[in-house]
């Protein structure tokens, strides 16, 4: 017996919906809210996935934070190797770049999150908890 048999009856709604979508070739995720309830969602609409490898980031301040610290210290580790007089060696070039492959993909973790931040506030979807 569950504490919330109203909300058991919207999970299995929820999740007959999600497999009758999954039937008809959409491809959704069935995620647990922010607010308790399943949702299934897009991946437009999902974002960034939260849980597995990667940063842990659940907001679009986090991620924009994220990219903007990483383009200071690229900039600043670059400017301190151009302006201290040595030469640039091999692994010094890898790390820089790198780093710069690390920096591209936080700022498209960064777009995709505001993407779908805004497409879940027009469609009225909650955020996902996982």
């Amino acid at each position: 017996m569950t504490a919330n048999p109203e909300r058991e009856l919207r999970d299995r709604q929820t999740t007959a919906w999600h497999e009758q979508a999954l039937a008809s070739g959409q491809k959704r995720y069935l995620r647990r809210a922010y607010n308790g309830e399943l949702v299934s969602y897009l991946p437009e609409e999902y974002g960034v996935g939260r849980n597995g490898l990667g940063p842990k980031i659940h907001t679009v301040w986090g991620h924009a934070v994220l990219v903007v610290c990483e383009i200071i210290a690229l900039v600043a580790v670059f400017s301190a190797f151009q302006f201290g007089g040595g030469e640039l060696s091999g692994g010094v070039l890898f790390a820089f770049g790198f780093f710069l492959l690390v920096t591209a993909y936080s700022a498209w973790n960064l777009i995709k999150e505001a993407k779908a931040t805004i497409l879940r506030r027009q469609r009225g979807l909650p955020t996902p908890a996982e």
